[in-house]
């Protein structure tokens, strides 16, 4: 399969997979968790189940370490920005931030993928 037509596949994966999620989190009760069933599981599944399907399972493997490493980046984040927007702007703790999700992504990959 040319990589054209497996970019489209996993756009049209992903696509659907968003529609069934919002759905799912339109009827949710309560309404907090509907974020957990936003675009970014959505699009995760779709693109794995994609590149299972198409490449080796190497490429698979190192999928999910990315998406393992950026999960740990932004539990991170979250836990670190909203005490830090109570103490500084926006913008310097959205940066600041930013940096620690970076260092821990990165933390979390590079033993992986050595």
């Amino acid at each position: 399969m040319s990589d054209v037509a497996t970019v489209a596949l996993k756009a049209l994966a992903g696509g659907s997979l968003v529609l069934v999620f919002a759905a799912l989190g339109a009827v949710v009760k309560p309404k907090r968790f509907a974020g957990l069933f936003g675009a970014a599981p959505a699009v995760a599944i779709a693109g794995l189940a994609i590149t299972l399907a198409t490449k080796p399972v190497h490429d698979a493997h190192e999928n999910v370490i990315g998406m393992l490493a950026g999960c740990a980046g932004i539990v991170a984040y979250a836990a670190a920005v909203a005490p830090l927007l109570l103490r500084t702007a926006p913008l310097r703790a959205s940066a600041l931030t930013m940096v620690l999700w970076l260092v821990v992504a990165a933390g979390v990959a590079a033993p992986l993928v050595a």
